[in-house]
């Protein structure tokens, strides 16, 4: 019986001798600065390129054809005279940049009898490397391969033949030196083996061999693999070369579908859009593909955050991305495919049905530093009861990326849990794109013909979702127990992405109310966002480049979103008139405080003039200011500040802490201890610089406290002390705000970081019994337990949130809100909120930038409805519109008891779209009333395009709803203006 070592040395030299006719190519250049060759394909011909540097686009014919990547180097030709051409980019797989050169051209023709000899062989020798398997199994398989190394005995090889192996294969047998070693002297002894023959005997022979062993050990499970190329719409590269990448992935897919039977998988329709557009005969012959049932589609526009976007981009990620599909290629996908997204919010199982899915799959949780998930077929129940199938797959070597290797298959099987149901592989090289590779393919005929591992079929999810049968249950977020550091790095990405979703929303409502509503405009507008909302670009683990494009892009959103709105505004109440009118886009009567730039009786302050408004629901009011009775007062005393107002009697130091909150109205102090309380941490985790928090952090940090106070606003109406830090060579400069008779607390932030390697937070203790927190998500709010008693919840010592985080006993809570931060911790009753973080990796350049923000301390004797009133209240300021109004007030819509998240036009008419959620886990009846007489209400999905059965009464200008707990709604309203 040979050892291992002697088996692999002849499967290596079987391997090189899989070349045959081998010869050098000499690559020619256009006018263009372009490489091509002439070659003529006989049947299983390829071109075998080595050394080349940069990731390519090879042409047949001048038409998309290939990858050519580190992994994709054997590239098969066609029968026929072809010319053969590369495009390089200067961007290796990882985005490493290079000068690119074309690489050594090898014309080969593939004796797939000796390749697939090889294919086999080193199946079984992987397999037997394990140490888990069973010392009898090894035994027989290593008979086998040796009876069948008998047909295919050595006897020659040619020194072209060693140096392809030599640069392919990594194994033991030094096939480097063995090549080095040969110089021409030895012209005419190392030649190219020419007995064929005894390698189709040799693969029969295993073949039969296996097949016995099959009998005697039998098959464990079912293995059903998909095809896949995990493709980054940005990370260490910027967008043009990923659009570079999926022409160069989508070519050499259809050119493997044509030669195998597999499926495909391929998520974000944005990159279906860039094939369209880029090469229109590519694109057809995937809608061929699709028609087939062998290319599989992934719902979404890109593989975005789901933690740190609103519900209504999701709700736009699914509409724009089915909808492409459903019009280019006659289907909706069935799955939700994000194998790499950072966590995963409560609510998506529920948006993503709405949104015509059938299932969800990811890898990354078993990405966990601390809890291994327990699942991997399981409903996902939402928020609202209803439940998602779903999958985990990929537990194991080569996770999402896997290349079909026995070791790879063998780990994912043990730690696949659910033994009874089969298990989904997902193959491809991915993160820089180019899928499968024949060899993968090839690999998956051999692990089905290897005894004790799964049984193998290449069906792709559409045949995973009809095998399985879920059956354990998971209710909430899916939490990520790693990179909780993206939901901080890159503090302007985080502002600018709020600002945009929220921007577009305005606009959208009031072009819609105005009768301005520009459908192709506002598609285009979004998409730009969706596109920024992909994993690693909001979640700030991106290169500079990257951010470059994105922070313009998002800008020029913002612009455009509040000019539309503007315009619209103006159009509602008449464009001509120098009168002012406040704007309220929230659906309720919304009293607050607006800047203007003259006098109208109110207290002069560096910003303008502070004035008091009240504002209809989703509406104006001519700016009539609001007679502010209650006053708020600042005195200094000693190292204090001592502010009070209608509500709180607040003592702040003149080092910027908050040192007691006593709320008048409730007779309480609000704070533990000492709060505001920013602290400077030491973070330096390793190679994921940008996505990852230590988890002792903590160890090394540094109090920062303020150097310089003064007060820029004494009241009556609005107090306002500026606090300056400095730490080395960083700067905050910090005001804080208090009206005269409001209960929050706002702290206008502006931070200029220098340092690096550094995690800021600002701490509040709060002076509170309670065992959860709330938080809002999109389209909806998760509660979280707050003390450490598990594993599982000191695993989340940072959480995402969106506007707000609210601790609350039976009759009082403190909320602490934001207008774009989304990362905080929480040990028992004191919240840290996370202010920013700066990496040196990948992107030296973070946080650099100028940013100014606000969080707000709002103590509270209302409920959740409140919290969220407020926390909308600061992202959504009044907008203040010239004009001339025949009415000095106008209430467009009104809606109680839902959250009216957004307005829009219907995709199909010009019928009002009305998208609303449940968030007090309640059930009953809402009422809507807009200004105009509605003919026709429908309830339907996020696509527009299916009812979702519901109780709906219209009584003219009213809608009557029924709802339940935690519901989203889309209504669809045909009104006649």
């Amino acid at each position: 019986m040979r050892s291992l070592s002697e088996l692999e040395a002849r499967i290596s030299l079987i391997f090189a001798n899989s070349f045959r006719n081998l010869r050098q190519l000499k690559w020619n250049w256009d006018n263009y600065g372009r490489a091509f060759l002439d070659v003529e394909g006989k049947g299983n011909s390829y071109l075998v390129i080595i050394d080349h540097k940069g990731s390519g686009l090879i042409k047949l014919d001048e038409k998309p054809y290939f990858e050519l990547d580190r992994y994709h180097v054997i590239i098969p030709i066609p029968i026929g005279f072809h010319r053969v051409s590369v495009e390089l980019s200067n961007y290796m797989d990882f985005g490493e940049k290079i000068d690119p050169t074309p690489g050594i051209p090898f014309y080969a023709d593939l004796d797939f009898n000796a390749y697939k000899l090889y294919i086999y062989g080193s199946s079984i020798i992987d397999l037997i490397r394990d140490n888990k398997i069973d010392d009898e199994v090894k035994e027989d398989l290593v008979n086998a391969l040796t009876k069948a190394l008998k047909e295919a005995y050595f006897e020659s090889v040619s020194r072209e033949q060693l140096f392809i192996a030599s640069k392919l294969l990594r194994v033991s047998l030094d096939l480097n030196r063995m090549y080095q070693s040969i110089d021409d002297s030895l012209f005419g002894i190392y030649i190219e083996d020419e007995n064929r023959s005894k390698y189709e005997k040799a693969l029969n022979t295993l073949k039969e061999e296996l097949s016995k062993l099959i009998s005697k050990y039998g098959k464990r499970g079912e293995l059903v693999g998909v095809g896949h190329a995990h493709i980054d719409t940005a990370w260490l590269w910027p967008f043009d070369e990923t659009r570079r990448k999926v022409l160069r992935t989508f070519a050499t897919i259809l050119t493997l579908l044509d030669k195998y039977n597999f499926h495909f998988i391929q998520s974000a329709s944005i990159y279906y859009e860039w094939i369209k557009s880029d090469s229109p005969e590519l694109f057809e012959k995937i809608k061929e593909k699709v028609k087939e049932g062998k290319w599989e589609l992934g719902a979404l526009y890109v593989e975005c955050d789901t933690n740190m976007v609103s519900g209504e981009s999701l709700a736009r990620q699914l509409l724009y991305s089915q909808r492409f599909y459903l019009e280019n290629f006659g289907k909706l996908a069935e799955i939700l495919w994000l194998p790499d997204t950072f966590g995963f919010t409560a609510s998506l199982p529920q948006i993503a049905k709405l949104g015509g899915v059938r299932a969800f799959a990811t890898h990354k949780v078993f990405w966990n530093d601390t809890n291994r998930f327990p699942y991997n077929i399981f409903k996902w129940i939402a928020p609202n009861g209803d439940y998602l199938a779903s999958i985990a797959f990929g537990n194991g070597k080569g996770g999402y990326n896997s290349d079909f290797t026995a070791l790879s298959v063998l780990e994912q099987w043990r730690n696949w849990t659910q033994k009874d149901q089969p298990m989904l592989y997902s193959y491809g090289y991915g993160d820089g794109g180019g899928g499968p590779n024949e060899e993968m393919i090839l690999r998956a005929e051999a692990i089905n013909n290897l005894p004790i591992l799964p049984k193998v079929s290449l069906g792709g999810t559409s045949e995973m979702l009809d095998k399985i049968t879920p059956v354990e249950e998971w209710r909430g977020e899916l939490y990520l127990e790693t990179h909780r550091g993206v939901l901080t790095s890159h503090s302007k990405m985080k502002l600018l992405n709020r600002r945009a979703e929220l921007s577009l929303r305005e606009a959208e409502l009031w072009s819609a109310l105005a009768g301005t509503y520009n459908r192709d405009l506002f598609k285009n507008l979004w998409k730009i966002v969706l596109k920024n909302q992909f994993h690693d670009v909001l979640p700030g683990s991106a290169i500079r480049e990257v951010y470059s494009v994105a922070y313009q892009e998002l800008e020029d959103v913002i612009r455009q979103a509040n000019d539309i709105a503007y315009t619209a505004m103006q159009k509602l109440i008449g464009n001509e008139g120098d009168n002012l009118y406040i704007f309220n886009s929230l659906p309720w009567e919304r009293e607050g405080y607006i800047f203007v730039d003259r006098e109208i009786g109110s207290q002069k302050t560096v910003n303008g003039y502070v004035v008091k408004v009240k504002v209809p629901s989703i509406g104006y009011a001519k700016l009539e200011p609001i007679e502010v009775k209650d006053k708020v007062s600042i005195k200094e005393i000693e190292n204090e500040y001592i502010i009070e107002n209608k509500y709180f009697v607040i003592k702040v130091g003149k080092d910027g802490r908050l040192i007691s909150i006593f709320d008048k109205e409730a007779n309480r102090e609000v704070l533990k201890r000492p709060s505001n309380e920013i602290i400077a941490y030491e973070n330096i985790p390793g190679w994921a610089d940008a996505w990852d928090i230590e988890k002792g952090y903590f160890e090394t940090n540094f109090k920062m406290t303020s150097i310089a106070s003064e007060v820029v606003d004494s009241g009556p109406i609005m107090v306002s002390v500026k606090f300056i830090y400095k730490f080395r060579k960083s700067e905050i400069i910090q005001f804080l705000r208090v009206f005269a008779d409001s209960r929050r607390i706002d702290f206008i932030t502006t931070i200029r970081m220098k340092d690096r390697e550094l995690l800021l937070k600002s701490w509040f203790h709060l002076d509170l019994n309670s065992e959860k927190a709330i938080s809002d998500i999109p389209f909806g709010v998760v509660e979280r337990f707050i003390w450490n008693n598990t594993s599982w919840e000191k695993a989340k010592f940072e959480v995402p949130v969106q506007k707000f985080i609210d601790i609350s006993e039976g009759d009082y809570g403190v909320a602490l809100l934001n207008d774009g931060k989304y990362g905080v911790s929480i040990n028992g009753t004191s919240i840290g909120l996370s202010l920013t973080k700066t990496p040196i990796f990948p992107d030296p350049s973070t946080d650099l930038e100028e940013v100014t923000f606000t969080y707000s301390l709002y103590p509270h004797l209302g409920g959740l409805r409140e919290v969220i009133k407020e926390a909308y209240e600061l992202n959504v300021p009044l907008r203040i519109v010239k004009g001339n109004s025949s009415e000095d007030k106008k209430s467009f819509i009104k809606v109680d008891k839902l959250m009216l998240e957004s307005v829009k036009i219907s995709e199909d008419d010009d019928s009002i779209i009305l998208r609303l959620y449940e968030y007090n886990n309640s059930r009953g009846e809402a009422v809507i009333e807009l200004p105009f007489n509605i003919e026709k209400a429908l309830s339907l999905d996020l696509l527009e395009l299916n009812n979702v059965p519901r109780e709906i009464v219209v009584e003219g200008n009213r809608v009557k709803v029924k709802y339940k707990n935690r519901d989203i709604l889309t209504l669809k309203l045909r009104v006649s203006r």
